[in-house]
Order: structure tokens, then sequence, then C-alpha cells
């Protein structure tokens, strides 16, 4: 009886200890599920940083020599350069119309020993130059202009041969139309345009005359912006894309076949802007990345292939990640790039319907299996699966049309050209800048595309 009471005192204390040691279990799986959840947030972060990284710091250069990720036993291979041509380093010949001048050099005798030179013959170069100003040639045209007016009785007014300016100084076409190139598409600030003009053609000119002329001929080329717009939303379809202007948005819709291009200077990143850009009637393809104002729009979409593939070669390039997490991500971005590689196959053949419907569906099957989740997926990786799982179709509306790319890369190198600017110049800060900025730069960045050996005469012809 003493051993039984004994027993059951031991029993008695022992379920006290189990029941702690239950406790202690259940906290230990909260702790345990706490871990794996702070390990989750823990690679998060972690690609957030190298994101960032590369925002402020700009990407490191990787040496072609040593595999980029440690893990892959497939090194990248410099691609093989062609050797360069002879004629390739040296000047293209001028034509014969563009020769301003022809200077010849004889010679009669030695110019060591004096004898008389025979078997000559001619040996023609050029030499490729341009004008600088000096002090007696200042490379600046001043016209003085002697206008004749008279006074009619009949209709009691002034008549002059031309039209009077209102200021006995005025700046002539050639001026304005030079302003407008150094400030939009060289991306000069007020002060750079003004030492330009100074040191070259002594021409002063105050930041508030700048500002007038940047203004008036956004007025004059206003109905050419309206035309471009028209072309545009009339045309196979369009890339859209968005970056920050300083205390503003800058858009820009620019065509898939043709150089024509739109800006607008905004005050927001809302879808009313998007809207603003392809009007009430727009039916085409538009091409742009996942951001949600361009979800929503008139028209058919066609998401960007470069950001997935971008954000998962970011992914995969991590070093501070888990060894097996990215190995796991380096699979998934080889298996992505390989889809992407195909599709660009696919839309650089000759268009076939019946064919391009058969290579899509091979497309959405590698998809569909690439999109599968993994327990090992960082909250990066499963955001891109998910998204491509969602969106799978505008993700391929490429393949039913000829000649829509895959990609907006168009549109990031529209805008990219004013990136620069935005750091020199912090863009727009006034309605009325921001209006002028908009038809000047659609207006200059159309022609200079397009009209790249006539540029400044087809701009004249604006003017």
């Amino acid at each position: 009886m003493q051993e039984w009471r004994n027993l059951k005192v031991l029993h008695k204390k022992q379920q006290i200890t189990i029941n702690k040691l239950k406790v202690k279990s259940r906290r230990v799986d909260v702790l345990e599920k706490r871990i794996e959840e702070q390990d989750k947030e823990i690679e998060t972060l972690k690609v957030l940083v190298v994101e960032l990284q590369e925002i402020i710091f700009g990407k490191k250069k990787k040496d072609d020599n040593n595999d980029e990720d440690g893990i892959s036993s497939n090194k990248k291979k410099k691609a093989e350069k062609k050797p360069r041509s002879k004629e390739s380093y040296t000047r293209k010949l001028p034509d014969k119309t563009d020769i301003t001048e022809t200077r010849e050099h004889t010679i009669d005798e030695c110019p060591d020993c004096k004898e008389k030179l025979s078997k000559k013959k001619e040996v023609v170069f050029y030499e490729e130059d341009i004008p600088l100003p000096t002090k007696e040639n200042k490379l600046k045209n001043v016209i003085e202009h002697v206008v004749e007016k008279g006074w009619c009785k009949t209709c009691k007014k002034w008549h002059s041969a031309t039209p009077l300016p209102s200021k006995k100084v005025i700046i002539g076409k050639r001026v304005k139309l030079y302003i407008c190139y150094l400030s939009i598409l060289m991306r000069l600030s007020f002060e750079q345009i003004q030492n330009i003009l100074f040191d070259t053609y002594s021409f002063t000119i105050s930041d508030g005359e700048i500002g007038n002329i940047l203004d008036e001929m956004s007025q004059k080329w206003r109905a050419e912006y309206e035309r471009i717009m028209e072309r545009l939303r009339n045309g196979k379809g369009v890339h859209l894309d968005e970056t920050s202007w300083g205390e503003r948005w800058l858009w820009v819709m620019a065509d898939i076949e043709t150089e024509d291009v739109l800006y607008l200077a905004a005050v927001s990143r809302g879808k009313g802007n998007a809207q603003r850009l392809l009007g009430e009637y727009f039916n085409a393809v538009r091409v742009s990345d996942a951001y949600g104002a361009y979800k929503i729009l008139i028209g058919l979409c066609q998401l960007c292939w470069a950001h997935p593939f971008r954000y998962l070669r970011t992914l995969k390039n991590i070093k501070t990640l888990n060894k097996s997490v990215k190995k796991h991500c380096t699979k998934a971005y080889e298996k992505f790039s390989g889809i992407y590689e195909d599709l660009r196959k696919y839309l650089a053949e000759e268009f076939d319907k019946e064919k391009r419907t058969i290579q899509k569906q091979k497309l959405i099957k590698r998809l569909n299996s690439f999109c599968k989740p993994h327990k090992k997926d960082p909250k990066k990786l499963t955001n891109i699966k998910k998204l491509c799982l969602e969106r799978m179709d505008e993700y391929l509306t490429c393949m039913d049309f000829a000649g829509v790319p895959c990609d907006n890369n168009k549109a990031e190198r529209k805008l990219r050209h004013f990136v620069i600017k935005r750091k020199i110049s912090f863009g727009n800060k006034s309605d009325k800048g921001a209006r002028a900025f908009e038809v000047n730069a659609s207006v200059l960045m159309t022609y200079w595309k397009k009209h790249k050996d006539d540029f400044f005469p087809q701009l004249t012809l604006l003017a």
C-alpha cells in the first residue's frame, strides 16, 4: 500500500511535469513559427536592401570570369567580339556637296637638295572643321530692319511694310530653336545655355528670356503636339510608363512602330493621367508594367516581361540569402529566362496565326509550371509567380498580334533621356512650365528621332 501511495504521488508530480512540458511545447511551436516568419521577413528585407542599393549607388560591375552566384556550374562566356575593320577607325568620306573650300598644295623641287621632282601625282585628303568665334568674327548675325510705315486717311490707322515688334531689339528664330534644342534635347540648365551662347556667339540672354522663349515655342508647336497625340491614339499600339519629375510625375506614351512620343508632366501618379494620354476611344494594345494605374484602362493590355526578368535576376544575385534559397531562386530565374527567350524568338518570326496559337499554348504550359508555389520561395518570388498566374493572358497578348513587343523598354528609353535632366533642373515647379515642357519635349523628341539628317530644317518649317 505504501508503494502504491508513492506511485500515486509520483504520477501526480509527473502529470504536472507533463502539463508544463505541453505548455512549453506549445510555446516552442509558437516560437518556431515566429522564427520562420522572421526568416521570411529577413529574406524580404535583404531583397529590399539590394534593390535600394542599386537605386542609390547603381549596379556593380561583375567579373565575367567568375560565376556571379557561386552555385551554378554554367559560367557565362563572354560573347566573342567580331574584329573591327580598319575602315571603322577612320572618318567617313564627305560628299562632294559638303566641300566648302578647295586648297591646292603644289611642289616642284625637293625641299632638301632642291632637285626638280618628277612623276608627280595628286593625293586628296579632307579636313573637317567648324568656325570658332574671334574678335573680328563673333558668329552672330545682327540684322537692322528699316521699315517704312504710312498713315491711311480712309482707314485712319498706320500701316507698315512688315509687322513691327513691341521692342527695339528682338531675338531671331534660329536662336529660339537652338535654345529649345539645348534645354530639352541636350538637357542643359539655363546657366549652361547662357554660357554656350556667350562663348560661341557672344550672345547674352537672361533667365527670363529663356523661359519666355520656351513658353512661346510651346504655343507655336501646340498644333503639332495635338497631331502627334492623334497619331498615337489611332496607331497599332503604345508604350506607357512614368517616373518621378521633381515635385511631379513625368508620364510617357510612345508609339510601338514609329518614333512618335508624347509626354505629360502631372502632379500625381494616379491612373487618370494614363487615361488622359490614351483618350476616350483608344482600342489598340497598350504595353506597360504591372503598376496598378494601368490595370483598368481601355484597350488591350500587354504586360512587360523585362520587369519580372530583372526582379528574378536581382533575386538570384543576392549573396546574403540562404544557400538553398539562393539556389532555388537561380533555378526559377533560369526557368523564366528560358521562357522569355523563346517568346522573343517567336515574336521575331513572321506572324502566322495558327503557328502562334500552338506556340502560345506551349508558353502557357511552361508558365503554369513556373508559377507553382514552393516552400523555399521568398516573398518577392511568390509575388512574381502570383502575378504571372493571375494575369497570364495579359503577358501573352503579344502572341495574338503582329509587331506587338513583349517588353516596355521603348518607353523606358524615352523617359531615361529626361532622368538626367531631372538631376539638373529638378523637373517643373509651375503649371505653366510643365505645360510648355510637355509640348516642347514631345515635338522635339519626335522630330529628333524621325529626322536625324535634317532635324533643324524640319523644325524650322514648324516654327
